[in-house]
């Protein structure tokens, strides 16, 4: 369009030049996406292809900690030369080089997580970078957290396993059974099994316990209690039977129904061994002070009737020779009484020592033929008054290194016993020579012992329960085989001749 001259003949104005459209577009677009970069949250930088920076935006000078001058036109790692040789720099270098779109994790001194994603544009590259710190630190919290929950809870399963412990819970609403890795191991499976049901622990109980523990989770649902502790005996799969105790709580909804129980069950087993071996410690030591009780009031009313009848012939004739038939035979009959005294006291004596492990021995070579015929000759008399008919053979010499003094106490104790449990009968003491050393045999033909009873009988306060029993304290053939023991030999029970009556067999090493 031509311009018209002035009036006054000046020179004609320039024309305004007029926005078009598209300048507008371009204009808008262009501040819409400075707007938009600095209120990123993201850091952004645009890098030309040798990796200078073209733009940034504030979210990333913030997070490179330099001004916009100083990094625009640089290479990000030479502005911030702490970025060298770090994940940013050689990612960023090698994106330049390959211009493939990536992502990847890296970390700004100190302490600051970047998760960047990188795009070639033409011939620019974006970089888009998220500050992931508080993520990272979270999720490293959480790993730490597990962690130790882990070490808690393998040092718990340690703590459940020393202790034959586990703990385990019924979820009443879903039937869900959750237990504890060592809880199949407490009944009786080395492997945990892949299921665990409420019948399956109820077939497991004694049937003697069944009742009492049906009652106790029974009763959950009729009253509102807070937990309950049972005592069982369960059976595991090889036949065994085994102790546990659970103690459980119960978890109920606002109204009072059951929801959950929960519980921690442990093996008493070996508690329950020791309290019932205690119990019978308690019953043998009552059974053993009223034996003793017993057998020591037997003999001494035996020796106060005796005094009472010396008292009487010296009342009517204090002249009476000791050598009366009638002060001889009460005399005899006192002398008997205080061996048997004498025999219950060193076994009580004995048995503290054995206990003690003090048992001692004085060996001395000597024939033990002899020992064996003296204490013969001295228990005939005692089997007379018994209705005994005691026979010996015995070999001669048999000479060799024992303690004399104990292996009379041991010949002493098992003609005790054959005179008393084969009153009336035969009673035989054979001493032979034996490749080894000696053998010597105290047989009677009394009832016998039953084959359950011949070990069990050379126990402490152990008897054979029979009509045939005539009193005693249980303890002569535990001190039997103590001593026969002390000397190195064994000494067993077999049945006599026709399984009639019993032999007590003593080898002995010379």
């Amino acid at each position: 369009m031509a311009a018209h001259a002035s009036d006054g003949g000046g020179v004609s104005e320039p024309p305004v030049p007029r926005a078009t459209a598209s300048d507008s577009a371009s204009f808008a677009a262009t501040e819409r996406l400075r707007v938009l970069l600095e209120h990123m949250s993201e850091a952004f930088l645009a890098l030309d292809s040798r990796g200078r920076v073209l733009e940034c935006n504030a979210r990333a000078v913030a997070l490179l900690g330099v001004e916009p001058e100083r990094l625009r036109g640089q290479e990000p790692w030479v502005a911030v030369p702490a970025l060298v040789g770090r994940t940013l720099h050689e990612r960023l270098v090698a994106a330049l080089e390959k211009r493939q779109p990536t992502r990847f994790l890296a970390s700004l001194p100190p302490r600051t997580w970047l998760e960047v994603s990188v795009v070639p544009v033409r011939d620019e590259l974006w970089v888009l970078a998220s500050d992931i710190t508080q993520r990272e630190e979270a999720q490293a919290l959480v790993e730490q957290t597990e962690k130790r929950f882990r070490l808690l809870g393998e040092r718990f399963q340690v703590a459940l396993d020393s202790a034959e412990m586990a703990v385990w819970e019924t979820n009443l609403v879903t039937g869900q059974v959750f237990r504890s890795e060592g809880h199949d191991r407490l009944y009786g499976y080395p492997e945990p099994l892949t299921e665990w049901t409420h019948e399956k622990f109820l077939a497991s109980l004694h049937p003697e316990d069944r009742p009492e523990v049906e009652a106790q989770v029974s009763v959950i649902f009729s009253k509102e209690v807070k937990g309950y502790t049972s005592t069982f005996r369960t059976r595991w799969p090889d036949g065994s039977w085994h102790w546990l105790t659970s103690r459980a709580r119960v978890l109920r909804d606002g109204e009072g129904r059951p929801l959950v129980v929960r519980g921690a069950i442990l093996d008493i087993t070996q508690l329950k061994e020791t309290e019932l071996a205690l119990q019978e410690a308690v019953r043998v030591r009552d059974d053993f002070l009223s034996l003793a009780s017993h057998e020591l009031k037997t003999p001494l009313a035996g020796l106060s009737l005796q005094m009472q009848f010396l008292r009487r012939l010296e009342a009517a004739n204090a002249a009476t020779p000791l050598s009366d038939p009638k002060v001889r035979s009460r005399l005899e009959a006192t002398d008997r009484t205080l061996r048997r005294l004498g025999v219950l006291v060193d076994n009580l004596l004995d048995v503290s020592r054995v206990r003690h492990g003090k048992l001692d021995f004085l060996f001395a070579t000597a024939d033990l033929s002899e020992v064996v015929s003296e204490v013969v000759a001295r228990t005939e008399d005692q089997a007379r008054q018994a209705g005994v008919d005691l026979v010996a053979h015995i070999e001669s010499p048999l000479v060799g290194s024992f303690d004399r003094l104990r292996f009379e106490q041991v010949l002493m104790n098992l003609l005790s016993n054959a005179l008393r449990y084969g009153a009336g009968s035969l009673v035989e003491v054979r001493l032979e020579r034996t490749s080894e050393g000696a053998r010597l045999v105290v047989r009677d033909e009394g009832p016998g012992i039953p084959e359950a009873d011949r070990e069990r009988i050379f126990a402490r306060f152990e008897q054979v329960v029979s009509a045939a029993r005539a009193g005693g304290l249980g303890l002569g053939l535990f001190i039997v085989r103590q001593i026969v023991e002390g000397h190195r030999g064994r000494v067993h029970m077999e049945p006599g001749p026709g399984g009639r009556g019993s032999a007590f067999v003593v080898e002995l090493p010379l």
